[in-house]
Order: C-alpha cells, then sequence, then structure tokens
C-alpha cells in the first residue's frame, strides 16, 4: 500500500507543472461537448425510447395511476443518467489515451526518469487497437451487469470492478509502450497483479467524486505513467 500512495503523490505533485495544468481539464470537457451535443440532438428520442422500455415493465397493482406517471419519469431519467454518466467517463478516458498520453508520458519521463532508455515496444497504432479492445470488453460486461444497479451497493462494486479493469487495461500500454521493448511491455502489463489491479480502482473511484472526476483522467494518466516507468526502471536496475 505504501508504494502505491508513493505513486499517487508523485502523480498529484505532477497535477501542478504547467504543462499539465494547461491541459489538466480539457479530456473531461471535450467529453462533456460530445455528449452534450448528442443529448441536444437526439435527447427527445433517447428520452421517447427509454420510457417506452421502462412502461413495458408493469407497475405493481396497489401504484396509483398518478404515481405510477411520476415514477415512469423519474426511472427514465435515471436510466438516462446511468447510460451517460459511464459513456462520459469512457469517452474522457479514450480522448486522454489518444491524444494527451504521449505528452504526459514525455512530461514524467523528462522530470523523473530522463536516463531511462526507450526502446519503442509499442506503438501508436497498438496503443488505439489495445484502447478499443478494451472498450469493446467493458462495454459489454457493463451492459451484461446493468440489472445490478437495481440491486444498489453491488451495482457500485461492479461498476468500480469493470473500471479497474478498463483503466489498467487501457493506460498501462501507453504508459510503457515508448520506452519498453515488446518483451518488457508483455511482461509488465502480465505482471501487475493486485497492486495494479488496486491502483487502477483507486484511480477510478475519483470519477464519483464531483470536481475532482473533471481532471481525474490526466491524474489517472499520471499514476500508471509512474507506475510503468518506476517498475521498468526496477525490472533494468536503473531505479
Amino acid at each position: 500500500m505504501a508504494y502505491i500512495f508513493e505513486i499517487l503523490r508523485r502523480a498529484a505533485s505532477d497535477l501542478q507543472l504547467p504543462r499539465v495544468v494547461s491541459v489538466m481539464l480539457l479530456p473531461m470537457l471535450a467529453a462533456l461537448t460530445v455528449w452534450g451535443g448528442l443529448l441536444w440532438w437526439f435527447g427527445a428520442t433517447w428520452v421517447t425510447s427509454l420510457e417506452a422500455l421502462v412502461a413495458a415493465v408493469p407497475p405493481p397493482a396497489w401504484l396509483e395511476a398518478a404515481l405510477a406517471s411520476w415514477l415512469l419519469g423519474f426511472a427514465t431519467i435515471m436510466l438516462l443518467g446511468v447510460l451517460l454518466l459511464p459513456a462520459i467517463y469512457i469517452t474522457a478516458l479514450l480522448i486522454t489515451s489518444l491524444a494527451f498520453m504521449p505528452m504526459l508520458v514525455s512530461i514524467v519521463a523528462r522530470q523523473h526518469y530522463p536516463n531511462l532508455e526507450r526502446k519503442y515496444g509499442g506503438s501508436f497504432s497498438g496503443g488505439a487497437a489495445n484502447a478499443l479492445y478494451a472498450l469493446s470488453i467493458y462495454l459489454l460486461l457493463w451492459l451484461i451487469t446493468l440489472p445490478f444497479w437495481l440491486l444498489g451497493p453491488l451495482g457500485a462494486a461492479v461498476s468500480v470492478l469493470l473500471g479497474a479493469w478498463l483503466n489498467k487495461r487501457m493506460f498501462i500500454y501507453d504508459a510503457v509502450s515508448e520506452h519498453a521493448s515488446a518483451a518488457e511491455l508483455k511482461q509488465l502489463r502480465r505482471d501487475g497483479g493486485w497492486r495494479l489491479f488496486l491502483l487502477s480502482a483507486l484511480l477510478g473511484l475519483l470519477h464519483f467524486v464531483p470536481l475532482v472526476n473533471f481532471f481525474a483522467p490526466v491524474y489517472m494518466a499520471l499514476a500508471f505513467t509512474h507506475y510503468g516507468l518506476d517498475q521498468l526502471a526496477q525490472s533494468r536496475g536503473e531505479a
């Protein structure tokens, strides 16, 4: 745990760097713009479709008509929120991975690992393919487990676990693809174990914290970069 908190501390320290500050909010703002525009254009259609879906579930006999109508509207809005929030979250992660990760890796490497040799075991196309694969698996599992939200805390727990897997799968590749060889990259992705998964879960929780979630994708990218480059330096005996 001490090592994980040290990684989080290093990432938090880098949030103060001018180049990081200049892009800190951009991934989440871009994701909000994308989904805000889609909601503006297609929101009425989405609400109508979700109302039809919710209305297909017959209400209990004891519910009065007025209460049932109110409950239908409330359930529709809640379902729309449950669908939109993960969509915004994964869009921000994808934007961070594809557009900002190379710059963030460069900043961390220059500040903390200037002598770490670059072996270019990964590539941009490999990172994009990895991100799309991770998102496809995540969305499939998220849809399958969506009914767990009806069970309250269990739904939140499942969401955190799925988010941890997505974070780990997406960002560890980006973090070390420039510096690791192909063999080192494969080894680092395989050997993370519980420590890397716990780091991913803790970082994923930030998306549930108001205001903090606006810069969580960039902070997450910094933390995974610190973890990946530190593990790589240790494996080479350069820590």
